[in-house]
């Protein structure tokens, strides 16, 4: 049977009260996100991430420009820079080749400089964030005209990629001459 309402003591509403203002944080915080989820579901940029993770590379207007092959001893990576109208975009591919743990994908950085220190607009989108042994899996980065911009004029940005442990995986360095007009 339910338990009749009580008085509460004025030490018991404390508790409650944070326990309420917790709830309301993490409701507007999910509420952010959502719309967050929202804008880029419709993006142009969100859109040619999605094509050239999934591999349709001629469904959107970019040029392939540079390729580079590296290897380290737990993962072979393959990284293509494109050219774009406006924009420009790179494709990182990765095989895990390491014989206990997948490999994470944790976070990616596209910045100004090195410093991080001016975090830049870009979208992403993965094949798939975790690689076990054998797996491979792509990661496209889509940036605009306007993340390449600052007072001086243009400039060349810095992606990296970090897998799940913080250690930085891939860097690329981004040319603002990728950028067509």
């Amino acid at each position: 049977m339910l338990e009749p309402f009580r008085d509460l003591d004025d030490g018991e509403w404390a508790p409650l009260v944070v326990t309420l203002y917790d709830s309301l944080q993490r409701e507007r915080e999910l509420r952010e996100e959502n719309e967050r989820f929202k804008k880029e579901e419709n993006s142009a940029d969100h859109a040619f991430a999605t094509l050239l993770a999934n591999g349709h590379l001629d469904k959107t207007p970019f040029r392939r420009k540079q390729t580079a092959l590296l290897k380290n001893a737990d993962m072979d990576i393959k990284v293509d820079v494109f050219s774009g109208p406006g924009k420009a975009a790179v494709v990182v591919y990765l095989t895990n080749t390491y014989n206990d743990e997948p490999w994470r994908f944790r976070d990616a950085r596209l910045t100004s400089d090195l410093n991080a220190s001016t975090v830049r607009p870009f979208a992403l989108r993965m094949e798939r964030a975790e690689l076990v042994r054998g797996q491979s899996g792509r990661i496209a980065v889509v940036a605009d005209r306007s993340a390449f911009e600052s007072k001086e004029g243009l400039v060349d940005l810095t992606l990296e990629i970090f897998r799940e442990d913080g250690l930085q995986q891939v860097v690329v360095l981004v040319d603002h001459a990728l950028i067509r007009q």
